[in-house]
């Protein structure tokens, strides 16, 4: 994946504003087109109520949202972009997926937005929807999200094979950016899978143990990351996966969090993970959901990519029973 078209989904909400500003400052460091999509609803009610006003009440519609986009960018963001503006009427989700595959986006960015106590939990369920089924990465970034540059980047890490893949993206991601890049795991206070304790790590031996081998895994990630020229450092926490991520962003001064969405299972896509969930819905920065499977390419991260595969991290075992099977930790 070359980042060649980044597609902005606007509604315009304070946080789809931030969004266009900061799909305007990728545009330019990838040089890649800017594409703004807003998506009217469906005016059929109105259509069946005043019949012969539904031709003209939909281009009133239509030429305020073309006012409005072009509104979102100055003079000089219209002169030395390459710039498209796309306004699709439907429902919103399937016209952005449409407007993915139409318009062959590569990123999309999309505002959320912070709820009281009672909903702080639960993500719109637009964004949800989209962020399980997206073939492409997804920015998204709230009302406090402001920073429009990323000179410090925090990838959060669940140490999967999967996990490990995207680290080769970051890296190219990272160098692109000029940033420097944290590499973040949280030990769970009860490491399970699948409501399974981790065998071996109940007792304070097996937990060590396990602490000592994800600090080995980490100090791998280091070690890729300066043969690839790119400042890694590591931080290991031990508790909740989400609230430490959250923790950890606000205490590193990151600007963007990283994450991968794994694919999921029949019974799984009900849901989006709940650490990720937490985490966009929580972030005071934007946070970028990496498509298990998805990776940039360039010339330099085809190299790294090379220089990845078959190292040593994937030779260290996370502890298990004795005699049983390797498992992650997640």
């Amino acid at each position: 994946m070359k980042v060649q078209n980044i597609l902005v989904a606007v509604d315009f909400s304070p946080a789809s504003r931030y969004a266009v500003d900061l799909g305007v400052a990728l545009a330019r460091t990838f040089r890649a087109t800017l594409t703004l999509l807003h998506v009217l609803d469906d005016t059929s009610a109105i259509g069946y109520a005043f019949p012969t006003q539904r031709d003209v009440i939909e281009k009133r519609r239509y030429d305020q949202a073309l006012r409005l986009l072009s509104q979102l960018l100055g003079p000089e963001d219209q002169d030395d972009l390459n710039l498209q503006i796309r306004i699709r009427k439907g429902n919103v989700e399937n016209e952005i997926r449409s407007s993915i595959n139409d318009e062959q986006a590569s990123m999309v960015i999309m505002g959320t937005h912070h709820y009281g106590v009672a909903q702080r939990l639960v993500v719109g369920s637009v964004t949800r929807d989209l962020l399980r089924k997206l073939p492409v990465p997804a920015i998204t970034i709230s009302n406090d999200g402001h920073s429009m540059k990323f000179s410090r980047i925090l990838f959060a890490t669940d140490l999967s094979e999967a996990s490990h893949a995207a680290f080769v993206s970051v890296l190219e991601i990272a160098r692109q950016l000029e940033s420097e890049l944290i590499v973040f795991h949280s030990i769970e206070p009860v490491p399970v899978r699948y409501g399974v304790l981790l065998p071996g790590i109940d007792t304070k031996e097996g937990r060590q143990r396990l602490i000592e081998e994800v600090q080995a895994r980490l100090k791998a990630l280091e070690e890729e990351g300066s043969r690839a020229g790119i400042a890694v450092r590591t931080k290991l926490t031990e508790g909740p996966a989400a609230e430490a991520l959250l923790a950890a962003a606000e205490g590193s001064t990151a600007q963007l969090i990283i994450m991968t969405v794994p694919h999921r299972g029949i019974l799984e896509r009900a849901i989006l993970g709940s650490t990720a969930e937490r985490v966009i819905q929580d972030a005071k920065v934007p946070v970028l959901s990496l498509p298990e499977g998805v990776k940039m390419q360039s010339d330099e991260s085809m190299k790294l990519q090379k220089a990845v595969e078959g190292n040593a991290l994937g030779q260290i075992p996370l502890p298990t029973g004795e005699g049983g099977p390797r498992q992650r930790v997640e």
